[in-house]
């Protein structure tokens, strides 16, 4: 007698449907590490430096206490990477070109003045230390630009690994928050007024949260002012990709091709959605859920860069990149001091 034969499955799993089972575990630890961060970043000590350095903290740790699962390392660096560039084309809503035109010619020229010189000086502070380069860029673009954001944006237009992108971040909230507390307990030394001490802030710190912890010390009005300059840099970073993406090629090569133009697809995406919030296209409530949704991906993507993360790469990496960075974001914040005094900004 024979036996009887068992009849098919009737669910037949797909390629795709495998390759998504493989990442949901992995995306599933990176997006719960995101909303803790957020919890966590709403606490003094932490709120000045933001979910994206939080997340990235918290991932760290807990690789390192803990390791990090097989199952879940596809999904992360899924997250590292695709939803990274997702993030970074969102975070165009963000972008309103129209600020251009309200902080004014000379406070205009400060910001652009600051990025040029901030990216192009620190990137030779970097080499005298002897920092990788790529790594170096992203510190100068990191803190000449918008900290952290600035620092995951161009880190997939220069193509950096995940350890200079983390490094990069870590040292940016870091060096933000040493410069809040700099400014608001020394500032009032350096023979500024409020307004332009809040000025200095917006032109020199990493992230929007630091500057509103600096400026509005200085008063509600100075606080605006400040917060304004700040997101004049934000805006700036779209021309700062623009010419990254020109810029950078492979081996010192750049390739071209419709899979990977001059300047990579996501920042064309960045400054699309700018560009369509700025003109009216996308409404103002769609930009503010834009935004959030913006953030939340990049924080879920930090998070997953830190559980790519072991500390050993930090003591690979040396003192010299934290010296490099604290030399660079003094110098720069030097030179805004000058330029204010220079252009008469009050």
């Amino acid at each position: 007698m024979t036996a009887p034969v068992a009849a098919p499955s009737s669910t037949v799993v797909t390629e795709p449907q495998a390759m998504w089972r493989r990442r949901l575990p992995g995306l599933g630890l990176a997006a719960a590490l995101a909303g803790v961060s957020y919890a966590l970043a709403l606490l003094p000590g932490l709120k000045v430096v933001g979910p994206l350095t939080v997340a990235l903290l918290l991932g760290i740790s807990l690789r390192t206490s803990l390791g990090l699962s097989p199952v879940w390392r596809e999904g992360t660096r899924y997250a590292a990477r695709t939803v990274l560039r997702l993030g970074i084309v969102l975070m165009g809503a963000r972008l309103d070109f129209g600020l251009v035109a309200k902080v004014g010619p000379r406070v205009l020229m400060l910001s652009v003045a600051v990025i040029v010189v901030g990216i192009l000086g620190i990137r030779w502070v970097t080499r005298r230390f002897g920092v990788p380069e790529k790594l170096g860029t992203l510190l100068a673009v990191g803190t000449s630009i918008c900290g952290a954001s600035a620092v995951v944006a161009a880190s997939s237009v220069t193509r950096a690994e995940e350890e200079d992108t983390t490094l990069a971040v870590g040292l940016c909230g870091v060096l933000g928050t040493v410069g809040v507390l700099f400014y608001v307990f020394v500032g009032p030394l350096l023979g500024l007024s409020d307004a332009q001490l809040a000025i200095l802030s917006g032109a020199t710190l990493h992230e929007v949260a630091q500057v509103m912890a600096a400026a509005f010390t200085f008063g509600a009005d100075a606080g605006d002012l400040g917060t304004l300059v700040k997101l004049t840099r934000v805006v700036l970073l779209a021309p700062a990709l623009v010419v990254l993406g020109l810029v950078s090629g492979v081996g010192g090569k750049v390739r071209y091709s419709l899979k990977e133009p001059p300047i990579p697809w996501f920042v064309i995406g960045f400054l699309a959605v700018g560009v369509l919030g700025t003109v009216g296209v996308v409404p103002a409530w769609a930009r503010a859920w834009l935004s959030t949704a913006s953030v939340f991906l990049m924080v879920l993507a930090m998070a997953a860069m830190g559980l790519g993360t072991h500390l050993s790469m930090v003591r690979r990496a040396g003192l010299r990149v934290v010296y490099a960075g604290l030399v660079g974001f003094a110098a720069l914040a030097l030179f805004a001091w000058g330029l204010i005094h220079l252009l008469s900004i009050q």
